[in-house]
């Protein structure tokens, strides 16, 4: 019966130093978006938004290349490899 009591307020103990601990991690922490503001972290929207443009340069450059190949300009020469 002792030592259950002992191991009751060994684990209350325990709680409270863990919740206290939890606290004042909370309380001393700056909220997440100044942290990640101060570890130089882009935002998020001009990423996406620097994505897009390129995906539009890209599409622009590859319906280049298929007008290209359409129009005739182009003669490809299949040759057998000499060994």
């Amino acid at each position: 019966m002792r030592r259950l009591r002992y191991l009751n307020f060994m684990l209350t103990v325990l709680a409270v130093l863990l919740a206290l601990n939890v606290w004042t991690a909370w309380s001393a922490a700056p909220p997440l978006a100044e942290s990640a503001w101060a570890q130089g972290i882009p935002d998020a929207g001009a990423q996406r938004q620097q994505i897009i443009d390129e995906l539009k340069k890209l599409n622009k450059t590859t319906d280049k290349v298929k007008d290209l190949l359409t129009s005739g300009d182009v003669i490809v020469q299949v040759r057998e490899e000499q060994d």
